[in-house]
């Protein structure tokens, strides 16, 4: 063990640890997050399924659309979906929530949401759909995934 002089200083260490990284390790959001924002995510769903892609994209973040043109938007969307058919079964995975993200993308509240899917063309392809908390406190989709 530490001798006795230092057993403070090791413990005054380990309380700064604990009061550094605690609150990172702790987020979560509280229900009213995610229940906003699994149906934000809900209503993305149903609009892709459902061949509206164009709707999709209007459902899509502000940050999103700047990024992504409407047309690129539907005609990659159609692609993917065509090549997989219709959808037979989704199964929320799990989902992960930040408060914080940073360079490449606005700093901001995303939830991130994973989708075991099987279509009529493929199984078991992995959906990811992330929603972000806009200027607004509106979610809304700012990236969709599928593999």
């Amino acid at each position: 063990m530490f001798p006795r002089k230092y057993r403070v200083h090791v413990f005054l260490g380990l309380i700064a640890l604990v009061i550094i990284f605690y609150p990172q390790l702790s987020r979560k959001p509280d229900q009213q997050r995610i229940d906003a924002s699994s149906v934000a995510a809900t209503h993305f769903f149903e609009l892709v399924d459902t061949g509206n892609y164009k709707g999709s994209w209007d459902a899509c973040s502000s940050y999103l659309k700047s990024e992504v043109a409407q047309a690129d938007w539907t005609k990659r969307l159609a692609a993917v979906r065509s090549v997989a058919g219709k959808l037979i079964d989704r199964k929320q995975k799990d989902y992960v929530y930040t408060n914080n993200v940073g360079e490449s993308i606005p700093v901001g509240e995303y939830m991130v949401y994973h989708f075991d899917s099987q279509f009529e063309n493929k199984d078991h392809l992995l959906e990811t759909v992330t929603v972000m908390l806009e200027m607004d406190k509106s979610w809304r989709v700012a990236g969709y995934f599928i593999e």
